[in-house]
């Protein structure tokens, strides 16, 4: 797989989970859903990419919970661009 997907794929779900619990490093989401991508880009590259795009999204967006909810009761979240 070409590196710029490999990277544009962390980048997704690191947007995923700030939308939906954070990406803290003791966070649920980070030893689950993250850290399976250091082994696809390598540790120095994982780590850059965390720090730059986890500063990114909490400068960016500001999490909007529970906007809309489906026939089976479950609700979902979404980013607001902060102003």
């Amino acid at each position: 797989m070409d590196i710029k997907i490999k990277i544009e794929s962390f980048k997704s779900m690191m947007k995923s989970c700030y939308t939906y619990g954070g990406v803290e490093r003791d966070g649920r989401n980070f030893e689950r859903y993250l850290t399976p991508f250091q082994n696809r880009l390598g540790v120095d590259l994982f780590n850059k990419i965390y720090e730059e795009y986890s500063e990114y999204l909490s400068n960016t967006y500001e999490v909007e919970f529970n906007v809309y909810s489906d026939f089976e009761g479950l609700t979902y979240h979404q980013l607001k661009l902060k102003l």
